[in-house]
């Protein structure tokens, strides 16, 4: 009988258990050109413990919080001076493959700090239930005693089995390394250790690894049973050990922009399966390893439906974390406000239109004053990620203009403030609907500076703070609690468009076909190259000189039926070419 078969009769006879995680919102990357440069989901630790707690998968004190490890036990697995240049931003930028100017030192190290604290706690506590404990970060298995690389600045699980050696442990250990990449930093770090078994599937060949791992190279986009049957020679051939480490990599996904390994989610929940059924009464800690895939967040949400009992548990295709983090957060604000819609005039606004005490308050939308706008921001975790970011003392000012309300956040850095938000919005109908319409929203991080790895865009004066997607959850809440029918704007550049199209349309069917044609064709292009070859005056449409059309584009709240003939016509008659700058007329 295969090792699967038994997983599978395994299962029926499991019940849901609880599993101990380690997590912090801390262990979200301060780094914030990585999603849209290197392709990392900065959000995907969140992402996945906010599912599992939604979900009910994990109970609140199941969660733990991890403490941050201290240099002298780091410095039990990297050497001093690797250790001291980790204090120099070039070099964790070369690590995180970033500009050093986006590089928070002190914040980063933080983070990498505690997720190996994270790991150690979740090994000593391993061993007190004899089970699986979850770590939400680390596997940072490129770190070598002497460098790091990989998005990996030190070595985790090394760090955490040589404290455990301090505190007395001498069994057998293991670890099973299932990212898509060679486990090459733990082997050097563990190198020459008598009792530590390293059993990897890969779908890299960085070069030989040292001696006594059990490496397996995975061919190229392989299938789920392939890939199941290579992982049951693994297991067959590991030992039984005192202690494991897993790394249940979430970059073996089919179309990972890194890994190689081809797996679908469903062969990723069976792999899981597999070697919790392997290391059943082991002590053990998982951890998510890499992952470069919109689903990658999916893989370790199943590791842990795995391994609490529920690993037949499908997550819905459309589920969107962030959306339903947000919307849960608002559900607590209206629970503690508890104030109607329409909100009577405080004594203050009584006084200041009477010509007493200060002038009116304003408010944004005919709703929401500067405080409330700011406990709002802070109560979703956007003012903690932008301090970690090293701006403080952040305020929110509120105010009107010509074209609408104004919101600006503001804080300092470098003993000067700077704009760090400025949104113009207002109510206007579009479509016989009224909407709230983004006139202007400029995210900035200037302390960060651009660079190879982070071009200019068109429209920028300075980097991006990475927060696009929290932005449009604000927007997406405020027009529900208005009574809006959605979220508006007119993109003035294509990159915008493109990064909204998930949840916005055109409101002209035309338009959007004609878009759909535009990203259809310059598809081959990188964003930023292809926004700049449109703004350039360099795409043609039918041969003709094709400017960008600024036109509305909607996220409805309650969509009305889409007229997809009409698209797909438009989107069929158009063709766009990229050629030589051409002169466009007012």
């Amino acid at each position: 009988m295969s090792l699967w078969r038994g997983v599978k009769r395994w299962l029926l006879t499991l019940g849901s258990e609880s599993v101990p995680i380690f997590y912090d919102e801390a262990y979200r990357l301060p780094l914030t050109g990585i999603e849209s440069t290197v392709g990392v989901e900065p959000r995907g630790v969140d992402f996945t413990t906010w599912y599992l707690l939604e979900k009910h998968v994990v109970r609140p004190e199941d969660v733990y919080r991890p403490l941050p490890v201290s240099y002298a036990e780091l410095s039990r697995v990297h050497t001093p001076a690797y250790l001291e240049s980790l204090g120099r931003p070039e070099t964790l930028a070369r690590i995180y493959a970033v500009d050093p100017s986006e590089v928070p030192v002190d914040t980063l190290l933080t983070y990498v700090r505690l997720v190996c604290g994270g790991t150690l706690s979740a090994a000593r506590l391993a061993f007190g239930r004899r089970g699986p404990v979850v770590n939400m970060a680390g596997g940072f298995h490129h770190a070598a005693p002497d460098r790091g690389g990989g998005f990996c600045a030190v070595n985790d699980i090394a760090v955490a089995l040589a404290t455990l050696h301090v505190d007395g442990f001498e069994g057998h250990t293991v670890v099973l390394d299932l990212d898509a990449h060679p486990p090459d930093g733990t082997a050097a770090c563990l190198a020459g250790h008598a009792n530590v078994w390293i059993g990897s599937l890969s779908g890299s060949d960085w070069g030989t690894l040292p001696e006594g791992v059990d490496e397996t190279l995975v061919p190229h986009d392989v299938t789920d049973a392939s890939y199941l049957a290579l992982l049951e020679g693994l297991l067959s051939r590991m030992p039984r050990p005192d202690l494991a480490f897993v790394i249940a990599g979430g970059d073996v996904l089919g179309g990972d922009r890194f890994g190689r390994v081809g797996l679908t989610l469903e062969g990723a929940r069976r792999r899981d399966l597999l070697l919790a059924k392997a290391l059943r009464g082991v002590p053990s800690v998982w951890l998510p390893g890499g992952g470069y895939h919109a689903d990658s967040w999916k893989v370790y949400a199943g590791t842990v439906l795995a391994l609490a009992g529920m690993g037949g548990r499908p997550i819905k295709a459309k589920y969107d974390p962030l959306s339903a983090h947000f919307r849960r957060v608002s559900r607590l604000l209206s629970q503690e406000d508890g104030k109607p819609l329409e909100e009577p005039l405080t004594l203050e606004d009584l006084e200041g239109s009477l010509g007493f005490g200060g002038a009116i308050q304003p408010r944004v939308l005919g709703y929401y004053t500067a405080q409330s706008l700011e406990y709002a921001l802070f109560r979703y975790g956007l003012l903690g990620h932008v301090e970690r970011m090293g701006y403080h003392r952040l305020r929110v000012e509120v105010g009107s203009t010509g074209v609408g309300d104004r919101v600006k956040v503001l804080g300092r850095a470098g003993g000067e403030e700077h704009l760090l938000v400025d949104a113009v919005v207002e109510r206007r109908i579009i479509a016989d609907a009224s909407f709230l319409f983004v006139n202007w929203l400029s995210l900035r991080h200037p302390r960060a500076r651009f660079s190879e790895h982070r071009p200019r865009l068109p429209g920028q004066d300075v980097p991006g703070l990475g927060l696009s997607r929290e932005a449009t959850e604000m927007f997406v809440l405020m027009a529900r609690r208005l009574g809006l029918a959605g979220v508006a704007s007119r993109p003035m550049w294509y990159h915008l468009a493109v990064v909204a199209k998930e949840r916005f349309r055109f409101v002209d069917p035309a338009r959007q076909g004609r878009f759909e044609a535009l990203m259809r064709d310059l598809a081959a292009l990188p964003l930023v190259e292809a926004t700049r070859q449109v703004a350039d005056g360099r795409v043609l449409l039918n041969g003709e000189p094709y400017r960008w059309e600024p036109d509305d584009l909607v996220l409805w709240l309650d969509p009305p039926p889409v007229d997809v003939e009409a698209i797909a016509r438009e989107r069929e008659r158009c063709h766009f070419t990229v050629g030589e700058p051409q002169g466009l007329s007012a």
